[in-house]
Formats: C-alpha cells, structure tokens, sequence
C-alpha cells in the first residue's frame, strides 16, 4: 500500500470548493472551541507593518480573510495552490480583507522560482504537511525582519475516525498491523508533535501556541459527522484497496454506531500554531 496520497488524490478531495467550505462550516459548527484559530494566531504577531504576503496552500484564502485590518493598507497578498477552481474565490478574500491580490495554481513549488526575500509575510494553514520539503525555500523567500505563521494538526487529530477505518480494512484483510493510514503518514510529516524541531534548522524564533478543541456531535447530528469522514474519505483509504463501494458501506455503518446509546460522539481537533521569525538565509538553500 502507498500511502502518500497523489496530486489526483489530494485534488479529488479539495477540488470541490463549496463541499470543502461546507465542511469548514460544520467544523466551526462542532467545535467545543469557539475561538477562531487564525484570528488567535494573528493576535500573537504584529504584521501591521507587512506589504508583501504570500499564503501558501491558500484553498479560498480563509487565513487571507483573517488578516483584516492587520497589514499596511497598500500590501498585496499572493495565492499559491495548486487547485485552478480556488482562483475567484481566494480573489474574493482578498476583497473582504481589503488588500489587492493575485492568485497562481502553479503549485506551492513555484516558491522555488521567487527571488529571495520576496515577503514581509508567509501564512499556511492546513497545509503544510502536504508539502513539508518547502520550509527551507519558505526561510530562503523571507526577507531579514519576515515571518512564517503555520497551523497544523496534534497528531491525535481524527484518531476515533482512523480508528474506525483501521478496524474495517483489518477485518478485510486490506490493511496490515504495522501499516499506517494514508492521513496518518501525511498528519506525521508536519504536526505539532514535530513542528519545532522541523522548523528551528531555518528561524531563530519558533513560538507555540496550543488550540484545544474537540468536535462534538449529538446522536441526531450523526449524519454530519458522516458527512466529515465522506469528505475525508479519501485521504484515508487511497492505496488500501478499499475503492469498493461495499467497503466504503461497512466504515460509514461503523461511524453511525458510534451514535447508537451513546450522549454525545466526540473526536479530537487539537491544532497548534507556530509563528515563526529571524529566518535564517543559510547558504545551503538555493
């Protein structure tokens, strides 16, 4: 089983722009934590002074929206994704923060290309575990006084789900003890289990802030939270053999029955953010 996801894989997940915000909005729907984790993190950093802004896997530029009033009235913002259909709807982010932007689906390797010391400021959420290898061309395009705001996942994130879908691939002999799930690889490759010491080669400030959270469903509200797992789907099962529509019958039935006799359903949504300064220009990263 290969269980890094593909560009096509990761494409069939996020492609669709208003499945993606619909479950965005059930996520704050759900959440045992009110509090708006790119607003808390904007609330530690001063980017009043910033022009020039780049957010990195920018989807419909949720964390461009939430700079609002945070930047120097004339900065402009670019939009790196690699999924085209996002382009008017990060635009239109840009219109309700205020700021001109641009918007490229070129991919977030194009960072490779920008000249160094590019931006005043760089934001990723969600995002960056896609795309781990970035973080040395990340440094290399900040200028001297530049900052990196990330937010990622605890690797405890999802847990009940990929419980679930370890239990249904095992009992049809589709998964092996010692294999991981595709999320679980790609949650692993940047979280804030292991986000410091990804970061610190390259900045030679790394501040983190935790965001506890859970995401609470009543039994009636089941059918929302088989909506979430739906929409995730993919990135768990990619590679597993598990494309038949039976299989796919068996996790979504085990997910229901987590709501027969019980109060409530929960599942854990801890995140972390990680405001990075002082980056280092090392002479290794071209």
């Amino acid at each position: 089983m290969d269980a890094h996801p593909d560009r096509k894989k990761i494409r069939q997940v996020f492609r669709n722009v208003q499945r993606h915000q619909h479950i965005e909005k059930l996520i704050r729907q759900f959440s045992s934590n009110k509090n708006d984790i790119r607003h808390m993190a904007l609330d530690r950093a001063d980017t009043s002074s910033c022009r020039q802004v780049l957010e990195l896997g920018c989807a419909f530029g949720a964390f461009t929206e939430a700079l609002k009033g945070r930047l120097h009235p004339d900065a402009f913002i670019t939009g790196l994704d690699m999924i085209a259909e996002y382009e008017p709807f990060f635009l239109e982010a840009c219109r309700r923060a205020g700021y001109r932007g641009t918007f490229s689906a070129a991919g977030v390797e194009a960072i490779k290309k920008y000249p160094p010391a590019s931006f005043d400021l760089i934001v990723c959420s969600y995002a960056l575990y896609f795309f781990v290898e970035m973080i040395p061309y990340i440094c290399r395009i900040l200028k001297k006084n530049g900052m990196f705001i990330t937010i990622t996942h605890d690797e405890c994130n999802m847990q009940e789900l990929i419980h679930i879908t370890r239990a249904v691939l095992k009992e049809n002999h589709l998964l092996d003890n010692d294999r991981l799930l595709p999320v679980e690889v790609i949650i692993g490759q940047f979280s804030a289990n292991n986000a410091e010491d990804l970061l610190a080669p390259y900045f030679g400030g790394v501040r983190r802030f935790d965001f506890q959270n859970t995401l609470v469903f009543q039994p009636w509200d089941i059918f929302f939270f088989v909506d979430y797992y739906q929409f995730k789907s993919p990135l768990f099962l990619t590679g597993t053999g598990a494309h038949k529509e039976e299989l796919v019958r068996q996790m979504l039935a085990r997910v229901q029955d987590m709501g027969v006799g019980r109060k409530e359903i929960s599942m854990c949504k801890d995140d972390a953010i990680f405001i990075c300064d002082n980056p280092l220009h090392r002479k290794d990263i071209r």
